[in-house]
């Protein structure tokens, strides 16, 4: 055979390779596999470098099309006596807030923080309404220095053509002194 034939036949056959044939290519195959192992190992710390992003993302304020969610108080924060925060929602334009959906706030506080309770639902509202809701957050500091208070928010917003439910997540930088 000559070499012409020898090189169109070698191609034909690694083309054939790539298209479906069920052979596995032999020294190919071998590099994408150690890359393989090596994406797997770094893949934990790619997903917690992505939850870091996604808490350090978090401020105390999130504006959406149709609403704004916010983390409010703590101002003059002090060890041992009780504060409050108060999460807000607020329709925008023609939206406004679902009276019949399971609306609910989970809050997290890390430790130098003392949560009386830390799940509030509709009745717990301070102020529930078709503009906006308040649910207010009693809180006691344990120790000086800034404390990070999360609030898990969980409601529906709608216009006159839908409804849409949302999970929106605050978090406030408390200064205690």
């Amino acid at each position: 055979m000559n070499t012409w034939k020898r090189t169109s036949l070698a191609v034909l056959l690694a083309l054939g390779g790539l298209v479906g044939c069920e052979e596995e290519p032999e020294p190919a195959e071998e590099p994408t596999e150690e890359v393989a192992e090596v994406d797997e190992a770094e893949a934990p710390e790619v997903e917690e470098a992505e939850e870091a992003e996604e808490e350090a993302a978090a401020g105390p304020r999130v504006e959406q099309e149709g609403y704004v969610v916010e983390l409010r108080g703590g101002d003059g924060a002090t060890s041992g006596e009780l504060t409050q925060l108060a999460v807000v929602i607020e329709g925008q334009g023609e939206w406004h807030l679902n009276q019949d959906f399971p609306f609910g706030v989970s809050v997290t506080a890390p430790e130098g923080v003392q949560l009386p309770k830390d799940s509030f639902a509709k009745a717990d509202a301070a102020s529930f309404a078709d503009e906006g809701a308040r649910v207010d957050v009693p809180l006691t500091p344990t120790a000086a220095g800034e404390h990070t208070v999360q609030a898990e928010v969980r409601f529906a917003i709608c216009n006159p053509q839908s409804c849409i439910p949302k999970t929106e997540t605050v978090a406030l930088a408390l200064q205690v002194q």
